[in-house]
């Protein structure tokens, strides 16, 4: 096993380098976001450069329904921290996926439109991608 380099660097001050990078290299910057720690400290280092460079970051959370309410308030809350600089897309489209809570029924799929009555939750309101059609290479196995 090749050894370890270790960099001047923290990993800290590396992210920010990087992230700059990406700012200076690219013209749109795009973050994938699941309200998750990992996902939410990305979102803020990229936000921070966002704001200072008075530009707008797409923000893209795959919505599986099923997901926890505290995470959803979490992302709702994040969304509206950062507005002002978000292009969000918050997609609640029908979606299959592996399900591991039945044995049954190893697959579901998300959003369900012929299963309405059983959503976990309702979409949002406002903000979300419901039209399957936004996504051009989007296809229902």
């Amino acid at each position: 096993m090749p050894e370890k380099i270790y960099l001047e660097q923290n990993v800290f001050e590396a992210s920010k380098e990087r992230i700059n990078w990406v700012f200076d290299t690219f013209e749109r910057i795009y973050v994938s976001f699941s309200g998750g720690k990992d996902s939410t400290v990305m979102l803020h280092l990229v936000m921070e450069e966002a704001i200072k460079r008075n530009k707008k970051v797409g923000v893209m959370f795959i919505d599986w329904e099923c997901q926890l309410t505290h995470t959803i308030d979490h992302i709702r809350n994040m969304y509206k921290i950062y507005e002002a600089n978000i292009e969000p897309f918050w997609i609640q489209i029908p979606m299959r996926t592996w399900n591991g809570c039945s044995q049954y029924e190893p697959e579901w799929v998300a959003w369900d439109e012929t299963k309405k009555n059983l959503w976990v939750r309702e979409k949002e309101k406002q903000g979300s991608i419901t039209d399957k059609t936004s996504f051009h290479f989007f296809t229902r196995i």
